[in-house]
């Protein structure tokens, strides 16, 4: 059964709107807009056809569909892979002369967003379901794989994701400790030549999907480590995976998996403490999703300019009144400042990537995470507003993919990490004695 109600339309974006054009903004380098011209290019000619799929399936109920949304996913993350935009391990740019970190973020965020096309005269639908399971395959998973994996585990384990666009997964949330590392309870223990781990894990992008999963856990000796799963397509002994249902995400396969007393021979556990391995890659990540956020934002930003210029309501157009006018500019306004300090330390990291392991880099990365999300969450808050009863139903919330920033508030409560209050410090305040001010840049520049 289809869920739409013949009455109301679809919303059409139709207008330009210069200060939501990312390739309009001074801030890109000449070389940073040839690549992402490219990649909305190939959004529009390779993707687009299959992200409207994705968005026709879930309108309907009372029919199977998620074999048809994995079919799909899968086929996308290939796509990726095939032309260079899945994972940024071992890939060649000598076009672009782009650093990985700010290539990630490029792709993020228009795979969020999405752009008008001047070319075929509509807008071309960005989806962050999608990015979140390129982000957990190319990221969270092969940057810890890399840092740390010998050679047998990187032709294994590494390339066939890197390289091929097999499905990659990283397993660190669970039920109890969520997102704090140190209260983590799957244990990983060792009996001779084999790694025995038996635990739970939740909220896992692409758990269901996955082809190698990288779990951590707790050692015989009671210090954190990592391990690479080889899923066998989900056919592994004492290992089973289910999908999570969230409110938004909708086509992001969010898993459950349980290992019950799974056995994985020892040569595929990663040397190091299960920490070091962990943290090389949240830096990165949370810079990833701050242009997923900002992405997502800008497309929201955009449906209500679109609904407030259209929609009359008394007599008058939405955007005439101040109350829906208003929000519209200023989360304009926001979304530009947030960009300048993203591409400013993806930049930094690209330049010095040293800086990686530094603590304020990290800490003003993850307050960086907590403004980009929480204006995402208010950009569908204002546009929920805008759309008013309409923003109830699925062919809104759908289309627009209105609810996907509820579930990515803070990042899933990643926050606590580095503890919020410690990121917000960092972020939000001059630095009276900022460590190595040679090489960091001053984030009060951004924001004064």
């Amino acid at each position: 059964m289809d869920t739409r109600l013949s009455e109301f339309r679809e919303i059409r974006i139709t207008k330009y709107v210069p200060e939501l054009d990312i390739l309009n903004n001074p801030i890109l380098k000449a070389n940073e807009k040839r690549f992402l011209e490219d990649f909305y290019e190939f959004l529009e000619n390779d993707l687009d056809e299959d992200l409207r799929k994705l968005e026709e399936l879930n309108y309907h109920v009372e029919e199977p569909i998620e074999d048809k949304k994995q079919e799909i996913v899968i086929g996308i993350m290939k796509k990726l892979s095939d032309h260079g935009y899945y994972s940024t391990i071992g890939t060649e740019d000598p076009e672009y002369e782009l650093g990985p970190i700010m290539r990630n973020a490029l792709i993020a965020y228009a795979l969020c967003g999405g752009r008008w096309s001047d070319y075929s005269e509509r807008y071309i639908a960005g989806n962050w379901s999608i990015e979140m399971g390129r982000l957990a395959g190319g990221t969270l998973y092969c940057n810890p794989v890399n840092y740390k994996a010998n050679t047998y585990q990187k032709e294994n384990f590494l390339y066939p994701v890197s390289k091929e666009g097999n499905i990659g997964a990283s397993a660190m949330t669970e039920f109890n400790a969520g997102s704090d590392i140190f209260d983590m309870e799957l244990r990983l223990m060792e009996e001779d030549d084999t790694v025995v781990i038996k635990g739970k894990k939740v909220f896992i992008t692409n758990g269901l999907i996955a082809n190698f999963i990288i779990v951590y856990g707790r050692l015989n000796s009671g210090q954190l480590g990592a391990v690479i799963v080889p899923t066998e397509d989900l056919s592994l002994n004492d290992f089973r995976a289910a999908r999570v249902y969230t409110y938004g995400m909708r086509d992001a396969f969010v898993s459950r998996l349980i290992f019950d007393r799974t056995k994985v021979p020892k040569e595929n556990l990663l040397r190091g403490n299960g920490i070091d391995i962990m943290f090389h890659q949240l830096t990165e990540e949370r810079l990833v999703i701050s242009a997923e956020a900002l992405g997502d934002a800008m497309k929201k930003i955009l449906f209500s300019h679109t609904w407030a210029s259209h929609r009359e309501q008394f007599g008058k157009r939405l955007h005439q009144y101040q109350v829906i006018r208003f929000p519209i500019a200023e989360n304009i306004r926001q979304l530009n400042l947030l960009l300048s300090a993203l591409f400013q330390y993806a930049r930094t990291l690209d330049e010095k990537p040293e800086l990686v392991s530094s603590k304020i880099m990290a800490a003003n990365t993850m307050g960086l995470k907590i403004q980009t999300t929480e204006l995402a969450f208010e950009s569908a808050q204002h546009c929920f507003r805008t759309m008013g009863g309409r923003g109830f139903i699925r062919q809104y919330s759908n289309q627009i993919g209105l609810l996907d920033p509820y579930c990515m508030i803070h990042g899933g409560g990643s926050n606590y990490v580095l503890e919020d209050s410690e990121s917000r410090r960092f972020f939000k305040t001059r630095p009276t004695k900022p460590e190595r001010t040679d090489v960091f840049p001053r984030i009060d520049l951004f924001f004064e």
